[in-house]
């Protein structure tokens, strides 16, 4: 492949394996192209700004704060893959007696921040299940990692919170009561996001890294012992496993979600757009398709390749 390295940032360390996969499972060399894989954890604008000055080619991430410059700028941001369309974090830490989604009306629910994703996920969740903030029920600002949010419901401070998979995990090994609800809709994970820009001047790197990432996620899907070991000399640190238990039970949670093919669903595309209005309502009116170029995932489909690898 002729030209520079395509130089990626992920968004949250739950993002890597998944690359990882991509780079040791030798899906990138098959397809000929080069990453430079780096982290923009935390660092929500500075990652915007180097895209937008093309100073990084792609982010794995940003899935909810693009709609507001894309419809009042017109800056030239893009998704054109989605590898995840659920809400992960649906393991509810509850004092005693509260048995369920129903039951948090009146009581206080702590988030790591209500101006994140994350956070404003569980903001979405609680009103798609009846549940509206400041009305029915009290969001507050909680600690950022989730078991330092589930010490505190388990000493009173907060009534509940939501954690992800391995969190639950621990959770349930301090003695918390730990409930699994029902999941939503929701862009998460490793979505490929870029600028219309570097798409129209790297179609040939556009198809390559994304018959990479389908091999990667047929791979990941398929072969999971292959997979651990990739995580086990990749991926350990980065996510800070603290057993072989925890290890697999991240690996459980990510591939029933992954995508075979990578498109984003209608729910999905509702529920991320509605966490952008959430924040900007001025955008309310945009059309959210408007931020999907999905040409290049279809023509790979369209192709029969991924249909193939499963057959």
């Amino acid at each position: 492949m002729a030209g520079k390295k395509i130089r990626v940032f992920y968004r949250a360390a739950g993002h890597v394996p998944l690359w990882k996969v991509m780079e040791e499972g030798g899906f990138l060399e098959k397809h000929g192209v080069e990453i430079e894989l780096g982290s923009r954890e935390g660092l929500r604008e500075q990652a915007l700004k180097e895209l937008r000055a093309g100073e990084l080619d792609i982010i794995s991430g940003n899935h909810h704060n693009l709609y507001a410059p894309r419809a009042l700028k017109g800056e030239p941001f893009v998704h054109i893959a989605q590898t995840n369309n659920l809400w992960k974090e649906n393991w509810l830490v509850a004092r005693a007696g509260i048995r369920g989604v129903e039951d948090l009306k009146g009581r206080r629910v702590a988030m790591d921040d209500f101006h994140s994703h994350t956070g404003l996920n569980v903001w979405r969740y609680l009103q798609i299940h009846g549940l509206e903030e400041g009305r029915d029920v009290e969001l507050v600002n909680g600690e950022r990692k989730g078991l330092d949010r589930v010490r505190k419901v388990m000493s009173g401070e907060y009534d509940a919170t939501f954690v992800r998979a391995v969190e639950q995990f621990r959770a349930r090994k301090l003695g918390a009561n730990v409930i699994e609800v029902s999941s939503m809709p929701m862009i998460e994970g490793v979505t490929i996001t870029t600028t219309t820009t570097y798409v129209n001047r790297h179609q040939d790197e556009v198809r390559r890294l994304l018959l990479a990432l389908v091999d990667a996620i047929h791979f990941f899907k398929t072969r999971r012992e292959d997979t651990l070991n990739i995580f086990e000399k990749s991926c350990r640190d980065v996510l800070k496993f603290q057993s072989g238990e925890e290890m697999d039970i991240f690996y459980e949670n990510q591939e029933k979600s992954l995508e075979r093919k990578p498109y984003p669903t209608a729910g999905a595309i509702e529920n991320i757009f509605a966490l952008a209005v959430r924040e900007n309502p001025a955008i309310r009116d945009f059309n959210p398709l408007v931020l999907w170029n999905l040409h290049y995932v279809r023509e790979i489909d369209d192709s029969g390749y991924i249909d193939r690898l499963y057959a």
